[in-house]
């Protein structure tokens, strides 16, 4: 069971930097619908917070308390993006995501994790693929093709 706690652990830190990672990037952008991803965004990498909060919780675990180094982390990243453009943004946000999910099914393939866990962890992964659909997009209304 320690291993299912600290990999959730691990899980709760990195969606607590999405979050951040968000919330810093939208001042970057002029154009409502992109801000409007990225806030709906954060808000969804929050709820993976929360609910990776509350299964550590009824496993016995506590959460993780780097979680705030990670929110920093998110945030320094996220400044240092915008200086860098908004295509550089998005194209990060990607490859982001994309390597969330590959560490998501990376754990699910390693660990022992319980139903519940599991269940947990695979709908984190169709939300973080949605993520990566949503850039794609975002990347062509930038372009002026949307």
């Amino acid at each position: 069971m320690n291993r299912v706690i600290s990999s959730l652990k691990f899980m709760y830190n990195m969606e607590r930097f999405a979050t951040q990672i968000y919330q810093t990037q939208r001042r970057a952008f002029t154009e409502k619908e992109i801000i409007k991803k990225l806030e709906a965004a954060a808000d969804n990498e929050q709820q993976h917070v929360d609910n990776l909060k509350e299964r550590i919780l009824e496993l016995h675990g506590t959460p993780s308390s780097l979680g705030v180094i990670f929110q920093i982390v998110g945030r320094m990243l996220g400044l240092a993006a915008r200086g860098l453009g908004k295509l550089f943004i998005l194209q990060s946000d990607i490859w982001i995501e994309k390597r969330a999910i590959k560490d998501y099914r990376s754990f699910l393939n390693r660990i022992n994790f319980d139903e519940k866990s599991v269940a947990l962890i695979e709908r984190i992964i169709v939300d973080e693929q949605r993520h990566v659909d949503t850039w794609v997009n975002s990347i062509k209304i930038l372009e002026g093709g949307n």
